[in-house]
């Protein structure tokens, strides 16, 4: 055996597939040394580092592999999702055009191509990959599964409900596909959501994906089990970091603020070394703006947990934001700089009365990541304090913002008014939102099915594409110049129900190029306040920054009227007397 090659290639092959990965690369190291490099003894040597988590020799052997066989797209592909899995998502989709190029008829590729594009955000570029296909793949159940997961992704949730029921009616029992089915039919809003996460966990009964969408769609119903169900599946899941997040969003909307950490504590009673839970602990609790609690759970965390960066940093930022400033200075000071770390220095700054400190570290972040929402609403603040030259370009160019008046009547204004307040379920604002002294909606409000909503979908459609054509000229440094052109899409829909006295903080939407607020119903008397009662504010800071910045702007609202603004703005609305302020709002995308 020894000397014949191909029988230790087959004794390789048998060992790789019984796990005993050693073995593999002894019988594989013999045939290099006794009858030198071949491109299959490479590729399976690679296969067994990639499997015994050995990525850096995958690497090299991969490579080597293709020196010698630049024309084997098996090897190529593998290369690629040993590249995706090491982060580099670029690289990967490299190797996988090269193996189209080779090989256009090669699904693998396709479909590895269309999964990374999905997973790094770019649904578009995904789904012209999958049509790349040949006809009788794309109607395979696993490339339809994947299709109607794109076509969610990209919003045009009645082609993915279409598209995942034509996979089920070849495989009723396919996981994705009633996982995907399930969650868009809650999306939507169709009154069956419930049943068909019931229906999927009678085959799975342990898949956390569908006990979760349970919970919502039965919260979406205004049925209180929605809570006991998360409870119970944590109880069985301590380390389930979605679950805890999503229970604790749950109980602030069911007006349980102080029970919004019990099933975190008792998951780290259980689990004391667990980061990830120790992370996501520490973030509700400052989404709940309980920042002392925060930096005494993590003083009070085991020293593998609290000694780790991003416990310093959540521990630096904490104590700025309860305000003990020359701490979070020491703190800060002792952080490695990073992006991150820099915006929290930043909005450090501002609170500390150092904007020129805060331009400084902001304008580093803006040049690297001119996309970031966070760090330019940051930097607004410091230049409008230094009264820097740059902060006409960035807030004060004319039609950066602006109202539009949408054609819709009293009775469908009343009849989105009806709509929407059967809709708003809960009791409390949401643990992390903007809103005090009142509720918001779950899902992506502009998805569901009703008339009304479709109709108002379509009209606020129109003004924002109106609204973009109208900006100033496209600018490639600006945050939302540089998007002027681009093709748009809303995204993030959701209602906020304001009563007596009810106001939003100021704040800003960190994942859009435009905000939103639409006026639906008003209390009587506000559109006309002297004061400016329920009117929305552009461009004042945050009240806990103490900064003295008057907003940029005053918005007058009226029902049926649609105001827009770059996300950078921050924004919030000033409390009015009684009576009740309904409007929709959403984020503005841009295609990718």
């Amino acid at each position: 055996m020894a000397s014949d090659p191909n029988a230790l290639f087959r004794t390789a092959e048998a060992q790789f597939a019984a796990g005993n990965h050693p073995a593999a690369l002894d019988a594989l190291d013999r045939i290099t040394r006794g009858f030198g490099a071949h491109a299959p003894v490479l590729h399976l040597t690679a296969l067994v580092h990639r499997r015994m988590g050995n990525n850096d020799r995958a690497r090299t052997a991969f490579e080597a592999t293709l020196r010698l066989a630049p024309g084997n797209v098996q090897a190529r592909s593998n290369y690629a999702n040993l590249l995706d899995d090491m982060g580099d998502a670029e690289g990967a989709l490299a190797q996988l055009d090269a193996s189209i190029a080779a090989r256009p008829d090669f699904a693998d590729a396709h479909i590895n191509k269309a999964l990374i594009l999905q997973r790094i955000a770019r649904p578009a570029a995904a789904l012209a990959a999958l049509d790349r296909l040949p006809a009788n793949l794309q109607a395979s159940p696993r490339v339809l599964t994947i299709r109607a997961s794109l076509l969610r992704d990209l919003n045009r949730l009645d082609e993915a409900a279409a598209t995942f029921d034509a996979v089920l009616a070849q495989e009723p029992a396919r996981a994705t596909a009633l996982v995907g089915r399930a969650r868009v039919a809650l999306e939507r809003g169709e009154p069956d959501a419930a049943d068909r996460y019931r229906r999927g966990l009678a085959g799975n009964p342990d898949n956390l994906e569908l006990q979760l969408g349970l919970a919502q769609a039965l919260e979406a119903d205004g049925d209180e089990e929605a809570i006991d169900l998360l409870a119970g599946a944590l109880a069985q899941r301590p380390a389930w970091i979605e679950g805890h997040e999503q229970l604790a969003r749950m109980q602030s909307e069911a007006g349980r603020p102080a029970a919004i950490v019990t099933a975190y504590q008792a998951a780290l009673h259980q689990l004391p070394d667990h980061l990830p839970l120790h992370l996501s602990y520490w973030h509700t609790l400052m989404r709940a703006q309980r920042f002392t609690e925060a930096a005494a759970a993590i003083a009070a965390a085991p020293p593998s947990v609290m000694q780790t960066p991003h416990a310093g940093l959540i521990r630096a930022m904490c104590t700025s934001e309860a305000g003990d400033v020359s701490t979070a200075d020491r703190l800060f000071a002792g952080l490695t700089a990073d992006d991150e770390v820099r915006i929290a220095r930043g909005r450090h700054a501002l609170r500390a009365g150092r904007p020129a400190e805060a331009a400084q570290l902001l304008e580093t972040v803006t040049a690297v990541q001119p996309d970031n929402v966070t760090a330019w609403a940051h930097l607004s603040l410091a230049w409008r304090l230094l009264d820097h030259p740059r902060t006409g370009w960035l807030c004060g160019q004319a039609g950066l913002w602006g109202t539009a008046d949408l054609p819709l009547s009293s009775a469908e204004l009343d009849d989105l008014a009806v709509l929407l307040r059967a809709l708003h379920r809960t009791r409390a604002h949401p643990i992390g939102q903007s809103l005090r002294g009142g509720t918001q909606t779950r899902g992506r409000l502009l998805a569901r099915q009703e008339p009304p909503l479709r109709h108002l979908r379509d009209l606020l459609h129109a003004a924002v594409t109106a609204h973009m054509d109208a900006l100033p000229p496209a600018d490639p440094t600006h945050p939302l110049l540089r998007h002027r052109d681009n093709a748009v899409a809303l995204a993030g829909s959701w209602s906020v129900r304001l009563a007596d006295s009810g106001f939003h903080v100021s704040h800003i939407h960190p994942h859009g190029v435009l905000s939103s607020a639409c006026y639906i119903a008003l209390p009587d008397g506000v559109a006309n306040s002297a004061t400016h009662d329920g009117w929305l504010e552009l461009g004042a800071p945050p009240a806990e920054l103490g900064l003295d910045l008057p907003p940029l702007a005053v918005v007058k609202p009226q029902p049926g009227r649609l105001a827009l603004f770059p996300s950078y703005f921050f924004h919030g609305t000033r409390p009015f007397a009684a009576g009740e302020r309904l409007t929709v709002a959403f984020d503005v995308t841009v295609g990718t």
